[in-house]
C-alpha cells in the first residue's frame, strides 16, 4: 500500500467491493429495527425473535466488515483472520451476552454497552486499522 496505485490489481472489483460493503453497513444500520426473524418463523415468542435478529445483524456486520477488508487490503490471510475473529466473537460475546441478557437480573442499562460492542461491528473494525498499519511495516 505505499505506493500510489495501492488500488491495484483489479481496481474495479476492488473498488465495488468496497462499495457493497460500505452500503450494506448503511442499509443495515438505517433498518436496525426489521424483523429478521419474520423469515425464518412468523410464531416466535420475543425471546426468541431477540436471539435470531441478534445472530443475523451480528453475522450481516461481521461478514460485510469482512468484504470491506479484502476490498481494501485483497489479501484472503486477513480474511481468515478475521473469520477467527469473528468466531470469537460469536462464541466468546454473543452466546455470553444473550445468557445475561436472559438469565441474570443485571439490569440491562449494563448489558446495553456489551449490546453495542458486540451487534455493531466494532471488532471487525478495529482490524482495519491494524491491518493497515502492519502493511505499513512490511
Amino acid at each position: 500500500m505505499k505506493s500510489k496505485d495501492w488500488l491495484y490489481p483489479d481496481r474495479k472489483l476492488r473498488v465495488f467491493l468496497i462499495a457493497i460493503s460500505l452500503t450494506g453497513l448503511g442499509v443495515i444500520f438505517l433498518g436496525q429495527r426489521f424483523d429478521y426473524s419474520f423469515f425464518i418463523s412468523d410464531n416466535l415468542n420475543a425471546q426468541n425473535q431477540f436471539i435470531i435478529n441478534r445472530i443475523i445483524r451480528f453475522l450481516l456486520n461481521d461478514n460485510l466488515v469482512l468484504l470491506l477488508i479484502y476490498g481494501l487490503f485483497y489479501d484472503r490471510k486477513y480474511v481468515k483472520f478475521g473469520l477467527a475473529v469473528e468466531a470469537f466473537g460469536f462464541f466468546f460475546l454473543l452466546i455470553p451476552y444473550f445468557i445475561l441478557r436472559f438469565n441474570t437480573p443485571i439490569d440491562h442499562m449494563y448489558i446495553s454497552f456489551i449490546h453495542r460492542l458486540i451487534i455493531n461491528p466494532t471488532l471487525m473494525v478495529l482490524l482495519i486499522p491494524a491491518i493497515y498499519i502492519q502493511e505499513l511495516q512490511k
